[in-house]
């Protein structure tokens, strides 16, 4: 089964939100041969607090367990999308750690899988899903689709990411000097503002001057906090 890439570009990009969005993603995914598709957007900053959006067209039943059990912390394709960008096919091994999770989905008719996940600048990730209940999606299938699953994951990141997940302005704003990006990097490698000032030929001032602004810029409490911020949002 193949998709029209140009017509499925063209319905996507003239919805105007998110549920217009999605109900055109589902036209592609059904030509392709799955019953079920998912997308979920969250962002991996704060490192305490995860809020997690999610929009799919899974059995309600399948999806007020889910959110009941509290499934998000324990689904391992969730966790390998949080880890890799590498294309996740669904097979009794990816969730032998979670054997009733599994066992659970495939009651509610999800039994063949495979999930894409995507980051951006900006500390947001996400992963769009392709499921279905057919026995004939063979592994072979599965990766002949694969091309597309990818293809339509960066259409739905790009499309879904700002609907679902829209940017605060202080995000869109996190231009830092090559200066502050160098003290930045010198304190993730344990530094005091004293090293730093010696390494980088500058006063204790003027590296205590730079974080300032870094602290304003990221929003941070401290040095420590506007270090790991940056690294999430691929400032370093």
């Amino acid at each position: 089964m193949k998709i029209n890439l140009y017509k499925t570009y063209e319905n996507l990009s003239k919805t105007k939100d998110k549920d217009a969005f999605f109900t055109a993603l589902q036209t592609a995914v059904h030509s392709l041969g799955f019953e079920y598709c998912a997308y979920g957007i969250r962002s991996i900053y704060p490192i305490s607090s995860h809020k997690t959006y999610v929009i799919n067209n899974y059995p309600e039943d399948w999806n007020q367990t889910y959110v009941d059990n509290n499934y998000l912390e324990i689904d391992p394709t969730v966790k390998h999308g949080l880890r890799s960008t590498q294309a996740l096919f669904w097979a009794d091994d990816v969730f032998r750690e979670a054997p009733y999770f599994w066992e659970e989905a495939r009651s509610f008719g999800i039994k063949q899988g495979i999930s894409q996940s995507q980051k951006d600048e900006n500390g947001r990730i996400s992963m769009l899903t392709f499921a279905s209940d057919n026995p004939e999606l063979t592994q072979k299938t599965l990766i002949l689709q694969a091309p597309s699953l990818i293809w339509l994951s960066q259409l739905a990141h790009t499309g879904l990411a700002d609907k679902m997940m829209p940017l605060e302005p202080i995000e869109t704003e996190h231009k830092l000097t090559k200066r502050e990006i160098d003290i930045l990097r010198w304190t993730a490698e344990g530094k005091t503002s004293n090293e730093i000032s010696i390494l980088m030929s500058i006063s204790d001032r003027t590296v205590n001057f730079h974080i300032n602004n870094v602290l304003k810029k990221l929003s941070a409490s401290n040095k420590t906090a506007a270090t790991v911020k940056a690294m999430m949002l691929n400032l370093l």
